[in-house]
């Protein structure tokens, strides 16, 4: 069983903001947004922490979640999740 709790009222409401939810019937996880007003800028060696407005619990200790960079994202801009 996931739990979920919404943190930000702006999640769900529209199209910058939507629940997590499958892209495509293939799609082998569910896309995550980050929940900014602005765009952010990380500069070169760098880090920064960005919400997604959402808090996830997942009750089974025999599952976990992961969050990847989205397709070929993070391979061809150097971005690590962490």
């Amino acid at each position: 069983q996931v739990q979920v709790k919404i943190l930000n009222p702006k999640i769900g409401t529209d199209d910058k903001f939507p629940l997590p939810h499958r892209a495509t019937d293939g799609s082998a996880g569910i896309d995550l947004r980050a929940c900014v007003d602005e765009p952010i800028t990380i500069k070169a060696g760098e880090s920064q922490l960005i919400g997604t407005g959402l808090a996830i619990y997942i009750q089974d200790p025999d599952y976990v979640g992961f969050i990847m960079p989205r397709s070929g994202l993070g391979h061809k801009h150097g971005i690590v999740l962490g």
